[in-house]
């Protein structure tokens, strides 16, 4: 019996030991926030501090807000990856509620790390007052003085005044910024060590604006020390920079895209092969199309804006047809009718025009690469794509993980095909193979625009359903997944479905497709998956 007995504790003890439960935490996380008392529809800043103390690289952070009446204003960037003994600090800005009163706040932290394996267990609990009236003096205050507007490439002047209200000295542990993504610090001063009773201190930053476009709150945070305690503040004031390469020098452009500034060139849009297919030139002249392409594109603030105007109007102008008749930019643009091929020749000729590095993309079997021809453009954030086929526009990563790349990556995997940029040259085909860039990292990309999709509270879940899956299952799930008409829907599935039973479709699903070609749109399997087809 006592044999027995241990037999089952023992049993009992995997159980709680395969579950996580005994397992060490991967990182020591301390939650603050910098105000307890907002005005209404007012920010505060929740400081969350992770150290990671375990065995591998963490490399992802979800917040989870317990109280639906607090919203995200603008979520930290994670580093790429967290190394073991590392530490590093991440400031979310949290609107408050506009109604006032007192609110009880709590807030969780989910981490991922280098294996895909989600850690919770890390909270911070909150009392936040809500109210007009200031009911907590400020004992050390801080202004921050920057312009509101600035442009690509333009130095930021930055002022930051500390105030101490305190009757006793401040010491100062360390100013430091949470600034906009690709945004340069170019000189900083260095903080006096205290600041007394009373006094203020002024410290002047300059900044260096990146060539993209950005609208979002950089951050400043002090940590200090009255007496024995520690504390720390956040200021964060909003900021707009504006990029428009088609105003920029050579200078400026070749700094901004570096390597790939090389395809702002005018001349050919494709290759030889296709000029020889459709019996037709795709020589133009940039100078020429600038004009007409500046009209449409109004006061746009980014290369982004600029390349949605002129999808829309060309897709408001033209009449869509199947049949290609000339590959010839001047032509296409006095033209009523034209193909999907011809509009991505276009739209790729007037954003040359505009010095934006743009490319046609096409599917390549060893003889023929007119295949499936999209149109990529370069920005300073990455790659964006232009499909009219498909009535897509968006960065790489969502094209992706959008319902039409799943049949790219099959005939990519199983029959060897390649991506191509077109280039012209002496020779019939001149490529730059670009496989390599839709295709590596391939899950971790799906997974990071799929969890942008879900709810936070939902995350866990799907690495719970990835788990058990081998890793072409996995990567059928995310395109499943990334299928799923709209985010309600795909977020409605997750929620009411059991992880057993996604798992299990996933699985029926994979096995009875993986050797039959993908249809062209892969929603048909999301809905095969959800028993609508």
């Amino acid at each position: 019996m006592k044999v027995k007995r241990t037999a089952v504790l023992l049993a009992l003890a995997l159980i709680v030991l395969a579950s996580g439960c005994l397992v060490k935490p991967p990182a020591k996380v301390t939650f603050s926030i910098d105000k307890t008392t907002v005005p209404p529809g007012g920010t505060f800043h929740i400081i969350v501090t992770v150290n990671n103390t375990g065995k591998v690289g963490l490399v992802g952070a979800t917040l989870i807000l317990g109280n639906d009446n607090f919203q995200i204003v603008q979520e930290p960037r994670f580093p790429p990856v967290l190394k073991v003994g590392q530490a590093t600090q991440l400031v979310w800005i949290i609107r408050a509620p506009s109604r006032p009163g007192i609110y009880t706040f709590q807030v969780s932290l989910e981490l991922r790390d280098e294996l895909k394996r989600t850690w919770t267990g890390f909270y911070g609990h909150f009392r936040i007052t809500v109210s007009t009236e200031e009911n907590v003096p400020v004992r050390l205050s801080l202004n921050v003085s920057a312009p509101k507007k600035v442009f690509g490439g333009d130095e930021i002047p930055v002022t930051v005044e500390i105030t101490n209200g305190y009757d006793e000295e401040v010491e100062l542990l360390k100013v430091s910024f949470v600034p906009l993504p690709r945004m340069k610090v170019l000189g900083a001063p260095t903080p006096p060590r205290v600041i007394p009773p009373e006094e203020s201190v002024t410290l002047r930053y300059t900044f260096k604006a990146p060539y993209s476009y950005r609208d979002g709150f950089v951050s400043v945070l002090v940590q200090y020390r009255v007496g024995t305690a520690e504390k720390s503040m956040a200021k964060s004031f909003r900021i707009q920079v504006v990029w428009q390469p088609w105003e920029a020098t050579v200078e400026q452009l070749k700094e901004a895209y570096g390597e790939n500034y090389a395809w702002t060139a005018s001349g050919h849009i494709v290759d030889r092969y296709w000029e020889e297919r459709y019996n037709s030139s795709s020589a133009f002249n940039a100078t020429t199309f600038k004009p007409a392409t500046l009209a449409i594109i109004g006061n746009a603030s980014s290369e982004y804006q600029a390349a949605v105007e002129l999808y829309k109007w060309i897709k408001a102008v033209y009449n869509f047809t199947d049949n290609t008749t000339t590959l010839n930019p001047k032509e296409l643009l006095r033209m009523e009718t034209i193909s999907p091929r011809e509009a991505q020749i276009l739209i790729t000729a007037m954003l040359r025009s505009i010095n934006v590095p743009a490319r046609v993309v096409g599917l390549y079997n060893g003889v023929d690469c007119t295949a499936h021809p999209i149109t990529e453009f370069y920005t300073g954030d990455g790659w964006y794509v232009i499909d009219f086929s498909h009535d897509f526009i968006g960065p790489l990563d969502e094209y992706l993980a959008s319902p039409y790349f799943p049949r790219l990556y099959q005939l990519i995997t199983t029959k060897g095909y390649r991506l191509v940029a077109l280039k012209y040259g002496t020779g019939l085909h001149n490529h730059v193979d670009v496989t390599n860039q839709f295709m590596n990292d391939l899950e971790d990309r799906l997974m990071n625009v799929i969890m942008n999709r879900v709810k936070p509270s939902l995350r866990s879940k799907i690495d719970l359903v990835l788990n058990d899956l081998n890793e072409q299952e996995k990567l059928y799930a995310l395109f499943l997944f990334a299928s799923a008409p709209n985010e309600a829907e795909l977020n409605e599935v997750l929620s009411e479905w059991s992880a057993d039973k996604i798992q299990k479709n996933i699985k029926v699903l994979y096995e009875f497709y993986r050797d039959i070609p993908w249809r062209d749109d892969f929603t048909y399997y999301w809905r095969v998956f959800t028993g609508e087809v």
